[in-house]
């Protein structure tokens, strides 16, 4: 499980870029700090982390950084992340920080809309409960969170061959849909 905030990041007006702090489950952090020297506060250094999150970011890049942000129907494109991205231990659990840039600055408005989330369900995602997604810089624009409805009685069995015919999109009822309000 991946906890997420994100941050849509607007600079001299235009939409950047988006800031990420993915928190990870204390089970993948327990894992990916096993054999990690800790300082006196149980924690690993960041410094430590640097390798690990550098493997992270680029291994990423294979899944579009498991992140859609549309204006209207066209999906806007990212570069890979510049330097700057890093780990941090809390802990209890890692947190990987980055910013994804734009290839294009765009204009920010309400017709955009950001998901982070896995098509395939093998990554499972969710935003934070309490502050999900914020917007950098003065703009006067803000968030709108939209998390998906509780499935009701009728679901049907998630047997092999349910996710075998699933089709593209099946995930679209289960994320999180983050929008840009703008005036």
């Amino acid at each position: 499980m991946v906890v997420a905030k994100s941050a849509f990041v607007i600079e001299q007006g235009r939409l950047t870029g988006i800031r990420h702090a993915w928190t990870f489950d204390e089970a993948y952090s327990a894992f990916a700090t096993s054999g990690m020297k800790k300082g006196a506060d149980g924690k690993v250094a960041e410094s430590e982390l640097k390798d690990l999150a550098k493997l992270n970011v680029e291994s990423l890049a294979e899944f579009k950084y498991f992140t859609m942000l549309k204006q209207g129907s066209r999906s806007l494109q990212f570069a890979e992340p510049k330097e700057g991205y890093y780990l941090e231990d809390t802990g209890k659990a890692l947190v990987l920080h980055f910013i994804l840039p734009l290839k294009s600055a765009a204009t920010p408005s309400s017709n955009m809309s950001l998901r982070v989330d896995d098509e395939t369900y093998f990554v499972a995602f969710e935003f934070d409960e309490k502050a999900p997604a914020s917007v950098e810089g003065k703009t006067g624009c803000t968030v709108d969170v939209k998390r998906p409805t509780p499935q009701k009685a009728g679901m049907p069995k998630l047997s092999e061959d349910f996710f075998s015919n699933m089709k593209s999109g099946f995930t679209d009822q289960f994320a999180t849909t983050v929008k840009l309000v703008c005036p």
